[in-house]
């Protein structure tokens, strides 16, 4: 009977109760009775009559949201549909014209107050109601109101961060309303007109974002297994890379980040070892438009020329990715990120550039063949570089690809790549060679063909200080600031300050701090986190350890220096480097402590900081299980990893027994999944035999599911793992070696 009377009339708007004479209240009661009649009439009536009077502030939250929630319940007859609409995607909106409209007029209310909430669900109605464009209006219309209040045009919207999340979810629907007009280009220049998130972190919760789209409310109103659906869910995952890649470009200046933000973006995913998300961005630049394939393009290489402004691929993007990539030694990846120049490098020569790609590209092939521990690959490409009559062909990576970069004329090696040569061949003990390629330099600073950076200096410091040959360090840094010889700089004191806290030359260290203000030179957050470490692993008790920590925090403080993840990395490596094993437990003890305060601000732990804290509780497994006794171990550490059931955890792996450093390994482990960290290769090698070898069903089960990603079997081993996003880096001799000797031990 109610839903007749909602549809009785054309025009007239929808009763969803009988509507009986009314004495005259106030409208703000009347709408609250509307909402508990369900009367949508009274409460349209009621609503009208409070903006009529300027009253509409006088709702409360509760008040908006039940107004919401009554029109989600009774969109089926807001929006009728036949058994055929029910199949057909996209959707109709069969709503009344007067529906649509008040329906549209609440959402701008909402958008009007800023009222993140209000906007998503009102949104979702739209969204619902197969009306996408005005539900991107709505988030326009929310938008300018955002601008309007701060009077200005760059508006941060997660300038609140207690309610990043709301942004979050609400910039998820944005993305699929796009999807759900397949507007690319449209979206783009949205994202990049506002600010969200920082321009070295990623913004969007890639797993999030996949639920959501596929959890949509569409059930009655589309049914399931629908191809043109599941296109659209589709195409929002895939253009949530490009929203990543856009937002806050402004047209390519990037605002804060600079015209190279994509590549700061880019540089800090791989840092974090993140590289599935790397690859994502990566591959959407790439149909964005920087291979010059794509119809409508929003970015562009730069240098080329484009029919309107577009944001540009900078050089500096080609150079994070290729040395990222090496230096993670997946060279499958870059492999075809050579490709990719390889297409573009056609592009530029047509525009008339041809000496691209620049030298910048060429060494940070060599930072990442070096920085990945392949100096054979190092010196090819040295090669490459310094012989006229040497192929591109002849560099490891260009030999899996079909076509050939082209050699630019006159290629030869810069500064910059005499450092990185320089600082490679340090790293592989060849100091005859480095010195060697040093001298070549001296000699030609000394003729005045160039003058030497204090970069390299630092470089050829810190190689004689790793090769034992502190004297000549010393000789070398005392020599700087005569002359055409750059003056040494915070960074060349802090390479000696670390050589001598590795060797605990607490005198060296003394004399080496003097020497800072006598240069006019300020300490920063490496020069306080070398001391620190050094007089950690000094300390000869936790008192003493836990003072040298508050001591060096309070002369940060005043300073004002702020310590960053690399301290807190250095202070919990020097918790675990302990002489005696009466000091492990309390040090380990600090050192989780530690590890919860990252995990609880901004200095997000890293790949490095995991990396430095796994093996060591693997390793004071028994100091973890006193710990444990006395209720020393943070709530954040006690959590059940990985989806293990909480009784199976307590069973096979308590915190008090021997495998407590198991358990513990898993936590992390699972800390480093939540932030989308990929492990290394090592770290695999680090846990596995652990989890192999700890006689525990429990930890056997989370080790096959572990192998079957590090050897990428599918499933093999644990068919659960054939479902999971792959994220392990690619398996040596070594790994198949370990595997298969713990699973034979089983």
């Amino acid at each position: 009977m109610w839903a007749r009377r909602l549809v009785g009339s054309a025009g007239a708007a929808p009763r969803l109760a009988h509507t009986h004479a009314r004495a005259p209240a106030v409208p703000l009661r009347l709408l609250r009775a509307g909402f508990a009649a369900r009367d949508l009439e009274q409460v349209w009536d009621a609503w009208k009559t409070m903006q009529t009077q300027g009253e509409l502030h006088k709702m409360r939250r509760n008040d908006d949201a039940d107004l919401l929630a009554l029109v989600r319940a009774n969109l089926a007859v807001l929006a009728p549909r036949s058994s055929g609409d029910a199949v057909q995607f996209p959707l109709r909106d069969t709503r009344a014209e007067a529906w649509r409209a008040r329906c549209e007029e609440w959402g701008l209310h909402a958008a009007r107050r800023a009222d993140i909430l209000g906007v998503q669900g009102w949104m979702k109605v739209e969204l619902l109601c197969g009306d996408a464009p005005r539900a991107i209006a709505l988030f326009h219309a929310y938008l300018a109101e955002r601008r309007r209040a701060k009077g200005d045009e760059l508006v941060y919207l997660d300038a609140d961060l207690r309610r990043r999340r709301q942004i979050h979810d609400l910039l998820e629907l944005v993305v699929l309303c796009y999807a759900h007009t397949n507007d690319l280009h449209s979206m783009v220049q949205v994202f990049q007109s506002f600010e969200v998130g920082t321009h070295t972190e990623l913004f969007f919760d890639y797993g999030h974002c996949r639920r959501q789209f596929a959890k949509f409310p569409w059930t009655g109103v589309v049914q399931k297994d629908n191809p043109a659906l599941e296109a659209v869910q589709q195409r929002a995952l895939d253009w949530v890379s490009h929203a990543e890649l856009a937002r806050g470009l402004h047209g390519g200046s990037g605002a804060g980040g600079g015209h190279n933000r994509i590549a700061r973006l880019l540089g800090s995913t791989l840092t974090r070892g993140d590289l599935v998300a790397f690859w994502r961005l990566f591959c959407a630049a790439m149909q964005a438009g920087v291979l010059g394939d794509t119809p409508t393009p929003w970015l562009v290489q730069a240098q080329l020329p484009a029919e309107n402004a577009l944001p540009a691929w900078t050089d500096s993007c080609w150079t994070v990715c290729v040395s990222g990539l090496l230096a993670a030694r997946r060279t499958d990846l870059a492999t075809q990120v050579w490709a990719a120049l390889i297409v573009v490098q056609d592009a530029m020569k047509k525009a008339g550039h041809t000496q691209w790609p620049p030298l910048a590209l060429w060494n940070a092939i060599l930072d990442g063949y070096s920085r990945g521990g392949d100096y054979a690959a190092v010196q090819a490409t040295w090669r490459v570089l310094t012989h006229a009559d040497a192929s591109t062909r002849d560099v490891p990576l260009a030999q899996h690809v079909a076509k050939t970069l082209a050699r630019p004329a006159g290629l030869a090696p810069d500064l910059l790549c005499y450092t990185t040569m320089i600082a490679a061949s340090f790293r592989k003990h060849r100091v005859d060679t480095a010195l060697d390629l040093f001298r070549r330099l001296q000699a030609l600073q000394a003729s005045g063909q160039l003058a030497i950076p204090v970069e390299t200096y630092n470089a050829v410091v810190h190689g004689l200080c790793v090769s034992s040959r502190m004297d000549d360090a010393q000789a070398l840094v005392q020599a700087m600031g005569s002359g055409s010889v750059p003056a040494p700089t915070i960074t060349t004191l802090n390479v000696l300050l670390r050589s001598q806290a590795r060797v605990r030359n607490l005198g060296a260290m003394a004399e080496t701090l003097r020497r800072i203000p006598a240069l006019g030179l300020r300490p920063d957050v490496i020069t306080f986190t070398t001391v620190l470490d050094a007089l950690l692993r000094a300390a000869d008790t936790p008192e003493r350890a836990e003072a040298a920590v508050q001591q060096v925090m309070q002369i940060m403080d005043s300073l004002q220096v702020q310590p960053n993840s690399v301290t807190f990395t250095a202070m919990i490596k020097a918790c675990l480097h302990t002489r005696t094993d009466e000091e492990t437990a309390p040090r380990l003890q600090v050192a989780l402590q530690l590890l919860h305060t990252m995990c609880t601000t901004k200095l997000a732990p890293n790949l490095v900081t995991y990396a430095t804290l796994l093996p060591g509780v693997l390793e004071h497994g028994a100091h973890l299980a006193a710990l444990a006794a006395q209720d020393k171990i943070p709530a954040l550490f006690r959590r059940a990893p990985l989806g293990i059931a909480a009784a199976a955890l307590e069973r096979d792996l308590p915190f008090d027994k021997a495998n407590a450093g198991v358990r513990m390994a898993l936590v992390l482990w699972d800390l480093m999944r939540t932030a989308s960290i990929t492990p290394s290769m090592e770290l695999y090698h680090v846990l596995l035999p652990h989890l192999l070898d700890a006689r525990s069903p429990t930890a056997f089960a989370i080790g096959t599911r572990l192998a079957d990603e590090l050897l990428h079997a599918n499933g093999t081993l644990a068919p659960e793992a054939a479902t999971a996003e792959a994220t392990a880096p690619a398996p040596s001799p070594a790994s198949w070696a370990l595997v298969l000797g713990g699973l034979a031990a089983w």
